[in-house]
């Protein structure tokens, strides 16, 4: 279906991780930002939020993914939308690796990470690349981060999305805010 402009379309999922137990869905949403002017440009996505209450253990960590993709049928962002409520499924290995080691959510979540850069992240679904799941909807690429989900902290990262082409080069700005 040729609509004109791009439709870009950001999935974001936080996990929680304590290594004793499986990583566990916190919440996860999608977000359709809107295009008002030509590209290259600045979208502002309001204030939206994930929130999370709980008590959380001293070893315990967050790890949040996002994706983005260009979205044409909505049956691919639909797949992958549903695909990150089971974290136990999903691989995840970092883009610059020329020899991936895949890891699971919870693996993944103790490597260090430091606001405000997340990493460029493949992820594999059930041993298959995500591109595979999205059909007609273009898939740009991933970010992760993971941080401790201890003590308090107020964060601004920035989430790389940069296709294989090159041809899509968006950043995610994204606060968080452990209380």
């Amino acid at each position: 279906m040729l609509r004109g402009k791009p439709e870009p379309a950001l999935l974001i999922a936080a996990y929680r991780s304590n290594g004793s137990h499986p990583a566990s869905l916190v919440g996860r949403a999608l977000v359709r930002p809107q295009l008002k002017n030509e590209i290259p440009c600045s979208v502002s996505l309001g204030e939206r939020e994930l929130h999370y209450d709980a008590r959380f253990a001293i070893t315990e960590r967050i790890v949040l993914l996002a994706f983005a993709l260009e979205e044409n049928s909505g049956e691919g962002v639909a797949a992958l939308f549903a695909a990150l409520e089971t974290p136990e499924q999903l691989l995840l290995y970092s883009a610059s690796q020329s020899v991936p080691s895949p890891l699971t959510v919870d693996e993944w979540s103790r490597t260090a990470c430091r606001a405000p850069s997340a990493r460029a992240v493949e992820v594999m679904r059930s041993g298959r690349a995500v591109e595979e799941i999205v059909g007609s909807d273009q898939f740009i690429s991933a970010s992760a981060f993971s941080l401790a989900a201890q003590g308090r902290a107020d964060e601004s990262w920035r989430l790389p999305f940069v296709g294989r082409d090159e041809r899509n080069d968006w950043t995610l700005l994204l606060r968080t805010r452990i209380d």
